[in-house]
């Protein structure tokens, strides 16, 4: 009854298990020129804001302020090539990443300001390490155009005099370091870092005139998710 008992208790992880290990016990070889991956994974946007230069009608209003980007989690979708057996070019899509916008510190310190939605290709040349082993570690560089959308006014900025908010596109420089672990037949575990360059020029406008604030939200982007190479 005993080994009867475990062997009930055991079938259920058996059948979870073996496909992993049908999957892991693939051969795991090494990339080369003319391959493919392609990648989703839970992508997490944490802005390193910092706000610049204020002119305009409401630069008084807004001296000592500084409008806050708030942290998001969506799905990020990557496809690379291999140029040569090390070198690959990739590109980072995802699915439209939408941000809170507040305000910190001065006259208006607490205020929500409104919300803004962005999509953030990214086009990077990368070089990734042959360690012999199942881990593939890799390091890029790369172009940013973030594209700003949706942009809205919230209550507490509309009570305020606000009547609309207008985020020009950017375009800047991006870095990146990530692993590949090889779990075979094509199949791959991956995480990451990037840091991207996003320079946000603002305009805050109001029934009577218009404010212009530079807003540097240069985020670190991780993720983490699955591939598949071919």
């Amino acid at each position: 009854m005993k080994n009867s008992r475990i062997r009930q208790h055991s079938l259920p992880i058996l059948l979870v298990a073996t496909p992993v290990l049908m999957l892991a016990a693939g051969q795991a070889t090494a990339a080369k020129a003319g391959d493919w991956i392609v990648r989703g994974s839970i992508t997490n946007v944490s802005p390193n804001d910092d706000t610049g230069s204020v002119s305009g009608e409401l630069a008084t209003t807004l001296s000592g302020s500084d409008v806050e980007v708030d942290s998001q989690t969506g799905l990020g979708l990557t496809a690379g090539y291999f140029v040569t057996d090390q070198i690959a070019i990739e590109l980072l899509a995802s699915t439209q990443f939408e941000h809170d916008l507040s305000i910190d510190g001065g006259a208006l310190n607490g205020t929500e300001l409104g919300s803004v939605k962005h999509l953030p290709p990214t086009l990077s040349a990368q070089y990734h390490f042959d360690t012999g082993s199942q881990f593939r570690p890799y390091v890029g560089v790369g172009v940013n155009y973030t594209i700003f959308s949706d942009e809205d006014v919230d209550s507490e900025a509309a009570a305020a005099g606000v009547t609309d908010i207008d985020i020009d596109d950017s375009m800047g420089f991006a870095g990146q370091v990530g692993v590949d672990y090889e779990l075979g037949n094509g199949w791959l575990l991956n995480a990451g870092v990037r840091y991207i360059r996003i320079e946000a020029e603002t305009e805050v406008k109001t029934a009577t005139g218009s404010t212009k604030v530079d807003v540097d939200i240069d985020p670190w982007v991780t993720n983490i998710g699955i591939g598949y190479r071919f």
